[in-house]
């Protein structure tokens, strides 16, 4: 399979007193087209900051990191900004919905960030939504509108989604309901996911598990079992 992402030897760090603290230090890894990859790890052991350096969002202070065939680490503000609007999608545990708009009308906000972007009736049918779409925000459930957050970066057709804490403000019975949700999208359109948790537990729904501690990668485990999301024993 293709290679989405390909890191060598990359550094992140940051100038303290008389020495450097390294929040990322000698990563090499490879993600590959299509997977789900959780990357696992206590508050403090980088896995956030390597999701920002993935999702353009911060530099690397050295090493190599490829999108493809495209060397991210050459991109200057200006490129990087049009390969987060034009190639990913986001999710974060706090939803950012836009109080004043619709369901409908909040999807719509990451339609107009795509070239190629996905039917509206058929992301909400895919969320589960299609009978709320004139609902507003404080019209719905925590979890329904997270799913309103997925949906507004589906809809953009991204090739990777980034999963930030996608479950951390949500109960169990919800957060596996939105977990299952993230399963049939990554079945139905290929959508490479990377999804940084705290929670152990749902390491089991991916294909590449990555854990990491001060600022390293401690393992990198291929599951040869994939869990269904209704099935996950919840940490």
């Amino acid at each position: 399979m293709a290679k989405v992402y390909r890191l060598e030897n990359i550094y992140k760090t940051y100038p303290f007193n008389d020495h450097a603290i390294h929040a990322l230090e000698d990563i090499d890894l490879n993600i590959e087209e299509g997977e789900i990859v959780v990357i696992l790890g206590p508050s403090g052991s980088g896995k956030s900051t390597l999701l920002n350096l993935l999702s353009g969002l911060d530099y690397p202070t050295r090493g190599k990191l490829y999108y493809y065939d495209n060397k991210l680490t050459n991109y200057n503000d200006e490129k990087l900004c049009e390969y987060r609007r034009n190639h990913l999608g986001f999710i974060f545990q706090s939803y950012h919905l836009i109080s004043n708009l619709t369901v409908e009308e909040n999807i719509i906000l990451g339609k107009k960030l795509s070239h190629n972007p996905l039917d509206i009736d058929e992301v909400l049918k895919a969320v589960e939504l299609d009978q709320q779409k004139y609902k507003y925000p404080y019209q719905l459930s925590g979890g329904q509108m997270q799913r309103v957050a997925i949906a507004r970066s589906l809809v953009k057709n991204p090739e990777v989604l980034f999963c930030d804490e996608p479950t951390g403000a949500l109960d169990e019975k919800t957060g596996k309901k939105v977990l299952k949700l993230l399963q049939n999208i990554n079945k139905k359109y290929k959508t490479t996911m990377i999804i940084v948790t705290h929670n152990p537990s749902i390491a089991d729904i991916a294909n590449t598990v990555i854990r990491m501690n001060s600022g390293k990668i401690e393992t990198i485990i291929k599951n040869k079992t994939i869990k269904d999301a209704k099935d996950l024993r919840w940490a």
